[in-house]
């Protein structure tokens, strides 16, 4: 099977800042329509976000991970897993509130939604540097 990690991982880094943008202006506004946004994009977002964890967990088993990306590897696969948490969670909350922002504690969702945004941003970093300072996953065309 072909390693689609690298194509799916971008999807959930755009949707997941866009429903993290969305809600924060759909409070700001109190604008419905923004708040339709950020769930959407939440739900999308927490969608792709499960596809690229487990096609990250399946490339692990194909590609080459010289031993001085070792360390980013590992960081980038635990802030994977941690994203994973926080945007799992804040999607079953959303699903309580009625997809709706909840009401009770906004304020927490956002600060939750905002330290996600952090972490998947600084995810696709180390995936960035494991690919352009290291190679990984890359193939090389023969010389």
């Amino acid at each position: 099977m072909p390693n689609i990690h690298p194509f799916l991982v971008h999807f959930p880094i755009a949707l997941l800042t866009v429903s993290f943008l969305a809600d924060l202006a759909a409070t700001l506004t109190r604008n419905e329509d923004l708040h339709k946004v950020g769930w959407w994009t939440l739900l999308l977002g927490t969608l792709g976000l499960a596809a690229s964890v487990v096609t990250g967990l399946l490339a692990e088993s194909t590609i080459t991970i010289p031993r001085e990306a070792k360390e980013f590897f590992e960081v980038h696969e635990q802030i994977g897993f941690i994203v994973s948490a926080i945007f799992i969670f804040l999607f079953l909350w959303r699903i309580a509130s009625r997809t709706h922002l909840p009401t009770r504690n906004r304020i927490w969702f956002h600060i939750f939604s905002l330290i996600g945004v952090i972490l998947i941003w600084m995810g696709a970093w180390y995936g960035g540097e494991m690919v352009y300072r290291f190679g990984v996953g890359v193939g090389v065309p023969p010389q």
